[in-house]
C-alpha cells in the first residue's frame, strides 16, 4: 500500500511585501473603526481594494492576520517603551505614552478578539509583561535616586499606571473628565518627586 504524501504547504505572499502591510493597514482601520465583528477578508480587501482571495495568499486563516497585526503593533510599542526608557527622562517618557497615545478602542478589540484567539491571547501576555517589565525597571531605577518618591514597590506603582491611563483615556473618549485633573495632579506630584527636572 502506497503511502499517502502530506499536500505541500500552499505558498504565501513575502512577509514584509508592500501588500502585506496594506492588508495589516487595512485590518487596522477596520477594527479601530468598526470593531472586530466587522473584521473580515472580504471587508480588508474592500478597504484597500484587492479581491478577497488575495488576503488568503498573505495570511493562511483570519486569526494568523489578525495575531500578525497586533505583533506589528506591538512591536513598534516595545520600540517606543525601550526609546523612552533609555532617554533622560524615562518615567514622563513612559507616562507621555501611556497616556497620550493609548488607542483603547483597538485595546478592547485585542482583548476581546484574544479570548477566542490562542496565538494572540500568547502575543498579548507578551507584550503586557514585556512593557510592564520595562516600566517596573525604570521606576525601580528612579525611586532608587529618590527613594521618598514613594512606600509602593514599583511592580505595582506599573500597574497603576497603566490602569489609570487607560481609564483616562477611555473616558476621554466618551467624555467623561470627573476628577482626571486630580489624577494628573497626582501622577505630576509623583513624577516631580520621583524624576526632577
Amino acid at each position: 500500500m502506497a503511502s499517502v504524501q502530506p499536500k505541500p504547504d500552499r505558498r504565501m505572499g513575502p512577509v514584509g511585501s508592500d501588500t502585506w502591510n496594506a492588508m495589516l493597514d487595512g485590518a487596522e482601520a477596520v477594527l479601530r473603526d468598526e470593531g472586530h465583528a466587522a473584521l473580515t477578508s472580504r471587508r480588508i480587501a474592500e478597504r484597500i481594494g484587492v479581491k478577497q482571495r488575495l488576503v488568503y495568499y498573505y495570511f493562511a486563516t483570519m486569526d494568523d492576520l489578525i495575531t500578525e497585526l497586533f505583533r506589528r503593533l506591538s512591536e513598534r510599542e516595545l520600540e517606543r517603551f525601550r526609546a523612552a526608557r533609555r532617554s533622560d527622562r524615562p518615567l514622563r517618557e513612559i507616562w507621555d505614552i501611556c497616556i497620550h497615545t493609548t488607542d483603547a478602542r483597538l485595546i478592547s478589540e485585542f482583548i476581546a478578539l484574544a479570548n477566542r484567539i490562542e496565538e494572540l491571547s500568547a502575543e498579548v501576555v507578551h507584550f503586557i509583561e514585556e512593557s510592564r517589565r520595562i516600566q517596573v525597571d525604570a521606576l525601580e531605577a528612579a525611586l532608587k535616586r529618590a527613594p521618598a518618591a514613594n512606600h509602593a514597590s514599583a511592580a505595582a506603582l506599573a500597574i497603576v499606571a497603566t490602569s489609570v491611563a487607560l481609564t483616562l483615556t477611555r473616558e476621554q473618549k466618551i467624555g467623561v473628565d470627573s476628577g482626571h485633573d486630580d489624577v494628573m495632579a497626582l501622577i505630576e506630584a509623583f513624577l516631580a518627586r520621583a524624576e526632577p527636572s
